[in-house]
C-alpha cells in the first residue's frame, strides 16, 4: 500500500475536518471578541456552511475535467490563507468572509480526496484505504477540535493559524509525494459544456428514482436538527455551567470519542439489529436525550448523555450514506456530492435558526428543532417505500 499518499489524504481530512467543527466551541469567546449577539456568533457556523454547500454540488463534478492533483494543491492554499486571515481578522464582517472563503475551498479539496483513492490504490486496498481516510475526518473531531480549544485558551487567533500554518505545509506534501492524476480523457471546451450541462441532467436523473427526493430531504432534516445543537453546544455550555473555551474542549473529547465509536459500530448493528431497526433505535433515542438534557443540572451527567448522543449519531450517519448508496449503482459520485450539500445546507439553516431561538426562548428551543429535524427525519427514512423499487441504475 502506498502510505506516503494515504498519510497526505488522511491529513488533509483531518484539517478539513477540524476547521469545520473547530468554530463551536469558539463561540463564546468570538461573541465576547465581537460584542457579537447569539445569532450573529451562530452565523459564523453558518458562513463556512453557506460556502461549501454553494460550491459542493458542482466542484466535484466539473473537477473531473481537472487534474486532481493541482485542484487539491490550490484548493488547500486558498484554504490555508482563508484559516489564516481568520487570525487575523479583527472585526466580525471580515471574519465572516474568510469562514465563507474556507468553506468554498473546501468544497474543492473533499471530494478530490475520495476520487483520488480509487486512482491510487489497487481495488483490493480500496476499502481500507477509504476507512483510514474517514478515521482522518473523524478523529480531527476528539483530536484537531479539543486541541484548537486548548490553543484559543492562550490567544483566539492560535486555533486559526495553527491550522492555516499546518495546511500551507500540506499543500508541500501533496505537490511532493502525490502522483500527476490527470482527468481520464481531455475535455474541449465544447465537450467542457456538455458536460456541465450533463451535471443537472445527472442530478434531475437521480432525484427522479423512487424514494430518492424523500431520503436527500431527510437527510437535510437530520443535519438542520444535529448543527441546530452542535453550533451552540458550546454556547450552551459556557452560559449554563461557565465552562471556559478549554474547558469545553475537554467535554469535545467525550463526544469526538463517541462519534468515532459510533462510526465503528455501525456495521455490527446493521448486522446484528438489521438496518430498519438500527436507524428506529438511533433516531428515537436521539430524540430521548435531546429532549432531557435541557433539564439535566450536572455537567458530569451532561457530558455523559452528549457522549452516547453523539455515538448514535456517529452510527446512524454511515447506515444512512450506505442506503442513500443503493439508490443507484451508477451515480455513487453523484449521490456523494448530493449528500454533502445537504449536509452543510442543514448546518447553514440550523445554525442560521438556533442563534435566534437561544436568544429568544434558551437552550430549550434549539433542542426541540434538533428533536423536530430528527422525528420527521426518521419517518421519511423508515416510511414504507415506493412500490417502483430503490436501486435502479440511472
Amino acid at each position: 500500500m502506498n502510505y506516503r499518499s494515504l498519510t497526505v489524504l488522511f491529513c488533509t481530512m483531518f484539517l478539513i475536518g477540524t476547521d469545520t467543527f473547530i468554530i463551536s466551541p469558539l463561540l463564546p469567546a468570538l461573541r465576547e471578541l465581537y460584542h457579537a449577539s447569539t445569532t450573529e456568533a451562530g452565523w459564523l457556523v453558518a458562513a463556512y456552511a453557506l460556502g461549501y454547500a454553494l460550491f459542493a454540488i458542482v466542484a466535484g463534478p466539473l473537477s473531473d475535467n481537472w487534474n486532481r492533483k493541482r485542484v487539491m494543491t490550490f484548493g488547500m492554499l486558498g484554504f490555508a490563507f482563508a484559516t489564516i486571515a481568520c487570525g487575523f481578522a479583527d472585526q466580525y464582517a471580515a471574519m465572516f468572509a474568510f469562514r465563507f472563503l474556507a468553506g468554498v475551498c473546501s468544497a474543492f479539496v473533499g471530494p478530490q480526496v475520495w476520487a483520488s483513492v480509487p486512482i491510487l490504490f489497487s481495488p483490493a486496498q480500496i476499502a481500507k484505504a477509504m476507512g483510514i481516510v474517514m478515521t482522518g475526518l473523524t478523529s480531527s473531531q476528539f483530536v484537531g477540535v479539543p486541541l484548537g480549544s486548548f490553543l484559543a485558551a492562550a490567544d483566539i487567533s492560535f486555533p486559526f493559524l495553527a491550522v492555516g500554518a499546518a495546511s500551507l505545509l500540506l499543500c508541500v506534501f501533496i505537490a511532493r509525494s502525490l502522483p500527476d492524476l490527470p482527468p481520464v480523457a481531455a475535455v474541449s471546451v465544447r465537450g467542457a459544456t456538455a458536460r456541465a450541462r450533463s451535471i443537472w441532467t445527472r442530478y434531475r436523473d437521480l432525484l427522479a428514482v423512487p424514494g430518492a427526493s424523500r431520503y436527500f430531504f431527510a437527510y437535510y432534516l437530520l443535519m438542520t436538527g444535529f448543527y441546530a445543537f452542535f453550533s451552540l453546544f458550546g454556547i450552551w455550555l459556557s452560559d449554563q455551567f461557565g465552562q471556559s473555551t478549554a474547558q469545553i474542549g475537554v467535554t469535545t473529547v467525550f463526544i469526538g470519542l463517541g462519534n468515532t465509536v459510533g462510526s465503528l459500530v455501525s456495521g455490527w448493528a446493521v448486522e446484528r439489529l438489521g438496518r430498519k431497526n438500527a436507524l428506529a433505535a438511533s433516531f428515537l433515542t436521539n430524540a430521548l436525550v435531546l429532549s432531557v438534557l435541557p433539564h439535566v443540572s450536572g455537567l458530569t451527567f451532561v457530558q455523559v448523555l452528549l457522549t452516547g448522543m453523539f455515538c448514535l449519531s456517529g452510527m446512524l450517519v454511515p447506515i444512512l450514506m450506505g442506503l442513500l448508496q443503493t439508490l443507484s449503482a451508477s451515480s455513487r459520485g453523484t449521490i456523494s456530492s448530493l449528500a454533502n450539500a445537504c449536509m452543510y445546507a442543514g448546518t447553514l439553516t440550523g445554525s442560521a435558526l438556533a442563534g435566534g431561538l437561544y436568544s429568544s426562548f434558551g437552550f430549550f428551543a434549539v433542542t426541540m428543532l434538533s428533536i423536530a429535524g430528527t422525528l420527521f427525519a426518521s419517518l421519511l427514512f423508515l416510511r414504507k417505500p415506493e412500490s417502483k423499487p430503490v436501486g435502479v441504475n440511472l
